[in-house]
């Protein structure tokens, strides 16, 4: 997908966001432990509509732990309709940035000296992933994605954030296999003889990949091969990146 088209699709998601109404702001969402509607529209806000264009405007070649220093993290999350009005602020703003830059800009990325694009393509699937966590959590349909967006997020995981996390954990030892009815090919991540499958549709396919369990233990995902390399996989990416 061209990088016009992923912050489209970024503020699609946005304007969902948006329109949940507050007096769902206090639902709990099972997929993300702990979390309740509001506190996913403020990480959202924060985690990403102030951290990616920081990590944008970074060089390269910038230390890691240095790329979020000067961000300025409120002391406390919002609430309310308050929180709704930073979350608009602060998404928006990140859009507008997006759109006025030179998607081929070089800059700091999480998986080392990348490009702006990189940003667009991240926020679009991360928003993704949390308006089906959301949707899920407020019984409404969640699988919203055409098929080539599906392909995008579910070719963003297996690129960028499998790989990545696999690295900072130094597991797991197979690899697998992911096909889904928006591919135009099975797509493998990992090494070794050890191998297993991973089938479904596009929406739960991308779930398990991020390690929501819903997806699995509801039959909307079928596992086949060496069980313990897929569990290892669809828990890697929770693991690897819990906190941050």
């Amino acid at each position: 997908m061209a990088p016009s088209e992923h912050i489209t699709w970024f503020e699609d998601n946005v304007e969902w966001f948006e329109n949940i109404d507050l007096d769902r702001y206090d639902t709990s969402v099972p997929a993300c432990p702990g979390w309740d509607v509001e506190y996913v529209v403020n990480h959202l806000s924060f985690g990403l509509g102030l951290a990616y264009p920081a990590a944008m405007a970074k060089d390269p070649e910038t230390e890691a732990d240095v790329v979020f220093a000067e961000v300025d993290w409120p002391s406390a999350h919002p609430t309310g309709a308050d929180s709704l009005a930073a979350f608009t602020t602060n998404m928006r703003a990140c859009a507008a940035q997006f759109r006025a830059a030179d998607p081929a800009t070089p800059c700091w990325t999480y998986a080392g000296p990348g490009r702006a694009s990189f940003w667009f393509r991240r926020a679009a699937v991360e928003t993704t992933l949390h308006r089906m966590d959301v949707a899920e959590a407020l019984s409404v349909d969640q699988r919203h994605l055409d098929d080539r967006c599906a392909r995008d997020a579910i070719e963003e995981t297996l690129e960028f954030a499998l790989p990545l996390a696999s690295d900072m954990t130094k597991r797991p030892s197979g690899r697998i296999k992911v096909v889904s009815p928006c591919l135009n090919q099975s797509l493998v991540v990992g090494n070794g003889d050890r191998t297993a499958d991973v089938a479904g549709e596009s929406h739960a396919v991308l779930a398990a990949l991020w390690g929501r369990n819903a997806a699995r233990n509801n039959g909307d995902v079928t596992v086949s091969g060496d069980l313990d390399v897929a569990d290892e996989w669809l828990r890697l990416v929770t693991e690897a990146f819990s906190g941050r």
